[in-house]
């Protein structure tokens, strides 16, 4: 049964399911004998080639950990302790983000942290979000992602995240932009809430970014 695999034997049977070989799964990245120990069950690797290999199988880390998705639970962990942020409830907020913050999978994973961090620093445990900034810091460099650079060092600051001009139109861009870098993820964030805000009666102004 699935619940019984080992990490191994789920990845084996993902990419067998897939048809890829072990070359295709490692690229340049990973030497293909790793993989196959890994496999074998006689070599576990760093979450940082789990991200590698679980993106290669069109997977999350989470699956191929636990055999099991992220799933919608963490993802609305996420938002609520988003909104109760925005709402200036920092206390609450760090109790919704509990499910989602141990997570492996970009972005999700590290959106909650930097979330943490910010209602931590709310509540002035400054030293505790900074120690929770640092750790991201290196995880948001590796995927060149501006806008979570942006996003943490106003966190830093001690400042909140806030978009200046036409919300409809900045999240039109910021959809486009994603769309060019490959972030399906951030696309479909921003266009749910351009849609949302034209919904409630806001205007998208201005062309869209090229």
């Amino acid at each position: 049964m699935e619940d019984k695999e080992t990490l191994g034997q789920r990845i084996r049977r993902v990419r067998t399911q897939q048809g890829l070989s072990l070359a295709k799964v490692v690229g340049s990245d990973v030497s293909r004998a790793f993989l196959n120990q890994v496999e074998m069950g006689k070599a576990r690797p760093s979450i940082r080639v789990l991200r590698i290999i679980a993106e290669r199988l069109g997977t999350e880390v989470e699956y191929l950990l636990e055999g099991r998705t992220a799933g919608i639970e963490r993802e609305l962990a996420l938002e609520k302790g988003r909104v109760l942020l925005a709402r200036g409830e920092p206390k609450r907020a760090l109790l919704a983000l509990r499910p989602a913050i141990a997570t492996y999978d970009w972005p999700l994973g590290t959106d909650a942290r930097l979330a943490q961090a910010e209602a931590l620093i709310a509540l002035g445990r400054r030293d505790e979000g900074l120690a929770v900034l640092a750790k991201e810091r290196n995880e948001i460099e590796l995927h060149n992602d501006h806008h979570r650079r942006d996003r943490m060092q106003l966190i830093e600051r001690g400042e909140h995240f806030r978009f200046s001009g036409d919300a409809v139109d900045k999240h039109l861009r910021m959809a486009d932009r994603a769309q060019r870098l490959g972030n399906n993820h951030d696309e479909l964030e921003h266009y749910r809430a351009a849609r949302v805000l034209l919904e409630a009666g806001a205007e998208a102004t201005g062309p869209k970014e090229t």
